[in-house]
């Protein structure tokens, strides 16, 4: 129980969520929440890692936006966005690295309109709620949360504030994921019965969770890392796969999760290799010594409210291709992105190649093909994460709802800390929260238009 530390804590978050379920309503609905319009977006950035440095390469790219403040509890990470900012020529934002609670100085500065999360997935939901709280509006990296109480905490601070709390979750804008879902919105392959989802990335070659990091790099990063991989049961990275079936089958829009269950192998990997590492005698490796180790593979199962399931898997220690499935079902069609390029169905055979442009042409978000060509020159995960960062500030300058809300945040999350408590319970099902607190029977679905938005423009070279 590396994340909650005991059985004793998760028992008692999993009995709070049970209570708190019972009788939540919603105070403030942030599925049609539109801030007022904000023209010249000012944004504050809280870690400069790999993430946050790729973010502010994006951003600094984008008319209408401002980026103001940027902070780490290192210098280094700093040093190299100072040096990036100069590079281009941009105004030197202000710097906030002096210790662990600078973040909290950035948050409170009175000229920023949005604070983007870039720092390691335990510091996410913090300082979220911390922005918000001081009155902007906040954007997170994968996942939101880890534990239930922090899920709910975000909600209910996001409801509270009238502040919005996206996630940043780029597989929903990948092409194929952004089509797929549109065509399933439209109805084309009839009703969605099922939705598959995962995130399989092996991480080769094994021994790497175990590295010592060395300088410039801090010694907090290796059992960040390997807290994240190896050592807590559940499904420990959802998201990805999760989220984009979640917004095709209309989750928090029409329909709802009802109860989860999760079962996972032992590990057959993790042990063998730790036992390898410790013999090199290095004292950093025997704080891992008595740990239990992740699963090769875990699997949980949601049924929804109205009938359907979901299916989302989780591993990285397997030999095994790159996948995140996108799996959607319906009476009248079929979709499956991987292994395999994205492939469609209405029958036994997947559609040619002429059919796939013709669906590509027709189906395509406006989003999408207004913004693929800044995407593949801007890049990120192959031009994702541009788009995700685009959305985003469109919506702000533009004052319209977000694709991802609070909302959508917690429970896609929800699902690290629901699967551990049934993969550690002989896979017992277990009720999913209604974080919408019952607006999901009213909230509309994903609208990939640029209907109201898509004026905000890209700086030219």
């Amino acid at each position: 129980m590396a994340v909650y530390g005991s059985e004793e804590r998760l028992r008692d978050d999993v009995e709070a969520t049970r209570l708190i379920n019972q009788d939540h309503k919603c105070q403030f609905n942030l599925a049609r929440f539109a801030a007022p319009p904000i023209e010249n977006l000012r944004v504050g950035y809280i870690g400069m890692g790999n993430r946050g440095l790729a973010s502010i390469r994006r951003l600094s790219k984008i008319e209408g936006v401002e980026i103001r403040a940027i902070g780490d509890c290192y210098e280094y990470p700093i040093t190299q966005a100072r040096d990036y900012f100069a590079s281009i020529g941009y105004p030197p934002p202000a710097e906030y690295y002096a210790s662990e609670d600078s973040w909290r100085d950035l948050v409170a500065r009175d000229d920023l309109d949005l604070v983007i999360v870039t720092t390691p997935q335990w510091w996410h939901a913090e300082m979220a709620c911390g922005a918000m709280e001081a009155g902007k509006h906040a954007a997170t990296e994968v996942p939101l949360a880890f534990t239930l109480a922090d899920c709910w905490r975000v909600v209910e601070t996001s409801e509270r504030t009238k502040r919005h709390c996206a996630l940043l979750e780029n597989c929903c804008y990948d092409f194929f994921e952004a089509m797929t879902t549109n065509m399933a919105l439209q109805g084309v392959f009839g009703e969605l019965v099922y939705g598959a989802g995962a995130y399989i990335h092996y991480i080769s070659p094994i021994s790497r969770v175990f590295d010592e990091p060395m300088p410039p790099f801090s010694k907090k990063a290796g059992p960040y890392r390997t807290i994240m991989s190896v050592l807590e049961k559940g499904n420990r990275y959802p998201t990805h796969g999760f989220g984009p079936i979640c917004k095709a089958m209309r989750i928090n829009a029409g329909d709802r999760p009802d109860y989860l269950v999760s079962m996972e192998t032992d590990d057959f990997v993790l042990r063998k290799k730790f036992e390898e590492v410790l013999k090199e005698g290095k004292e950093y490796h025997k704080q891992f010594v008595g740990k239990t180790f992740s699963s090769n593979l875990n699997i949980s199962l949601v049924r929804t409210v109205g009938g359907k399931g979901l299916q989302v898997q989780w591993g990285q220690t397997s030999l095994r291709p790159y996948s995140r499935i996108h799996e959607l079902s319906g009476l009248d069609g079929y979709v499956q992105k991987y292994p395999l390029p994205g492939r469609i169905y209405f029958g036994d055979e997947p559609v040619g190649e002429e059919q796939m442009r013709e669906l590509e042409e027709q189906y395509t978000p406006e989003l999408i093909k207004t913004q693929q060509e800044n995407a593949l020159k801007f890049g990120g995960h192959g031009g994702m994460d541009y788009i995700c960062d685009y959305r985003l500030i469109d919506c702000l300058r533009n004052g319209l709802p977000l694709d991802i809300t609070a909302y959508d945040a917690a429970a896609w999350s929800a699902i690290t800390p629901l699967s551990l408590w049934s993969a550690t319970h002989g896979s017992q099902p277990i009720p999913f929260p209604d974080f919408t607190g019952g607006t999901w029977k009213e909230n509309p679905p994903l609208d990939l238009s640029l209907r109201g938005g898509g004026t905000t423009a890209v700086k030219a070279d």
